[in-house]
């Protein structure tokens, strides 16, 4: 029986593939759970406790804590990357820069007709759609992509890796000392957590199933109702007649993302979160939830992103960007009011664990849906109708 703590972090485990991709022997799978999250398999016959994995692993030991340049505000000056982003474009404006400069940017993207998300290496601005947006579902990072970015640093390229923290620090911890270079960039995103892949494998067949032809392409924080009251749009393939559709509804009206903001379809170990705010990363991004109320003169109708600099290469990345944006400074304090969990794990929801034994026991989504409503909570309920009145104006206005 092999002697690394791998094979006893149960829950703690974070799923980000590190371990498997540090490997030297290849003795480490990744496999899927009843609820689709991945977890590591150790061969025991031909594992040589060397440590690679424990080395790279975010659950096992500790890291310092990610040192706070700065705190901005930001959001894209081009009206076409805002409508394309999820929250100020900034990852967009980051990720093109890195581009133009024959670097690979490397990020989530949906695969198998939107059944599952996998993190892919995009090498030129034609790609870059396929990683922008948030994706509210695990995604999973294969050895190829780790030996992908790590081989494009040692060829001299510039490498964008962005991910939820433990995927930046298990990304880190893979590289090593070649995470230190100038040429790899870090960004993490502010993480609410995980929600299980089977759930939303068998939500997006659902939603097909319910609409009559399959989903394409989803864009979970579609812009069409207001960046504060975002939707869940679901594009469906052509019919008999080609012409395709898409539906649409308010996040506060989605079964889906009830249950994620409800806190009941996430990870275990996102309840305990190894990397919050030790990632490593050079940026953090997120949206800046609350900034009407900070600066009501700025419009933010399609989204500004709160942007922290972890580094002076993040600073430097960030500076390189800044006179394509509208931005300004902030502080911790206004971006942590809107984003509790950048500092601090969610609370699960109190019948959590029932719901995901109802999911992993193969429930269909009919009978989960009649049995678990997920009320909002009351910032969500506000959020909503803020959006609401802010869009009865506007159509008045017209």
């Amino acid at each position: 029986m092999p002697k690394t703590a791998i094979c006893t972090l149960a829950d703690a485990c974070c799923g980000c593939g590190a371990c498997s991709a540090a490997c030297p022997k290849g003795c480490i799978s990744m496999e899927r759970d009843d609820l689709g999250f991945s977890r590591p398999v150790v061969n025991a016959e031909i594992c040589i406790d060397c440590g690679a994995c424990e080395q790279a692993c975010p659950a096992i030991g500790e890291r310092s804590v990610d040192q706070l340049q700065s705190v901005s505000w930001a959001k894209s000056d081009s009206s076409e990357l805002l409508d394309r982003s999820s929250s100020g474009g900034i990852f967009g404006l980051l990720a093109r820069k890195v581009l133009s400069e024959g670097g690979v940017v490397c990020g989530a993207a949906f695969d198998e007709g939107c059944r599952t998300v996998r993190h892919v290496l995009v090498g030129n601005e034609t790609g870059l759609d396929a990683v922008m947006r948030s994706k509210y579902v695990q995604s999973s990072i294969g050895k190829e992509v780790y030996r992908g970015v790590r081989n494009a640093i040692r060829s001299g390229r510039r490498v964008l890796f962005a991910g939820t923290a433990c995927q930046v620090a298990g990304m880190r911890g893979y590289l090593g000392k070649l995470g230190e270079s100038d040429l790899f960039l870090s960004v993490d995103v502010i993480c609410h957590g995980v929600p299980s892949p089977e759930l939303w494998s068998r939500w997006i067949d659902y939603r097909g199933e319910a609409f009559g032809s399959d989903v394409c392409d989803v864009n979970m924080r579609s812009k069409t109702t207001g960046w504060l009251s975002y939707s869940a749009a679901y594009k469906h393939a052509a019919e008999k007649d080609n012409t395709g559709d898409t539906e649409s509804r308010v996040f506060g009206e989605d079964w889906y993302m009830k249950a994620f903001l409800a806190n009941a379809s996430l990870r275990s170990s996102c309840l305990a979160c190894p990397a919050k705010r030790s990632s490593g990363a050079d940026i953090t991004l997120g949206d800046f939830w609350g900034f009407q109320n900070i600066h009501p003169e700025i419009d933010c109708s399609k989204g500004v992103s709160a942007v922290l600099c972890n580094s002076k290469k993040g600073e430097r990345a960030f500076k390189a960007i800044s006179r394509i944006t509208l931005n300004g400074s902030a502080t911790l304090d206004e971006v942590v009011a809107g984003n509790p969990s950048l500092i601090r794990s969610v609370s699960p929801h109190p019948m959590r664990d029932e719901f995901l034994n109802d999911v992993a026991s193969g429930s269909s989504i009919p009978d989960l849906m009649a049995k678990w409503k997920f009320r909002q909570s009351l910032r969500q309920r506000v959020r909503g109708k803020l959006g609401a009145i802010k869009r009865r104006l506007k159509k008045f206005q017209i």
